[in-house]
């Protein structure tokens, strides 16, 4: 799959559409974090400039499956080691454990954003990591050797 992110997403006033992240940055960085903790493989293929913006091409492997509902989206990433942030709630945040850089804050992960495969394994797609500061954000990616 091939996805072109205009980086004007970031920008609330020149536009004004909804954005995953805060900056260019913790978007390039949430794809190096899914790549290591969801064995993804994202790749950056490059940033061209188009109408006034700066766009970044991204491809990642298609994923052969079918979206599934809330309750069997929380039991499938359960079942494979994340946990809901905010059990019985329809919040799509969930915790996944980062190794030496302790428990990391998955956010974005919703019926849309998740594919079971034939095989049954729920593979998490365009979602976020959620970090309190750059710092933290910096100091995970280290700690977990991506940095």
């Amino acid at each position: 799959m091939i996805k072109d992110y205009d980086s004007r997403l970031f920008n609330d006033e020149g536009y004004p559409l909804n954005k995953p992240t805060d900056c260019l940055f913790d978007y390039l960085t949430d794809h190096l974090l899914a790549n290591h903790l969801f064995g993804d493989d994202i790749r950056l293929r490059g940033v061209f400039e188009f109408e006034g913006g700066v766009h970044v091409l991204i491809t990642q492997p298609f994923v052969h499956g079918h979206h599934m509902d809330w309750e069997e989206l929380v039991s499938r990433l359960e079942n494979q080691g994340l946990e809901h942030a905010e059990p019985g709630s329809a919040k799509a945040r969930f915790w996944i454990d980062g190794g030496p850089a302790g428990k990391i804050l998955v956010t974005d992960v919703h019926e849309d954003n998740v594919i079971v495969a034939s095989s049954g394994i729920a593979y998490p797609i365009d979602v976020h990591f959620s970090f309190g500061s750059r710092q933290e954000r910096l100091a995970a990616l280290e700690a977990m050797g991506i940095w």
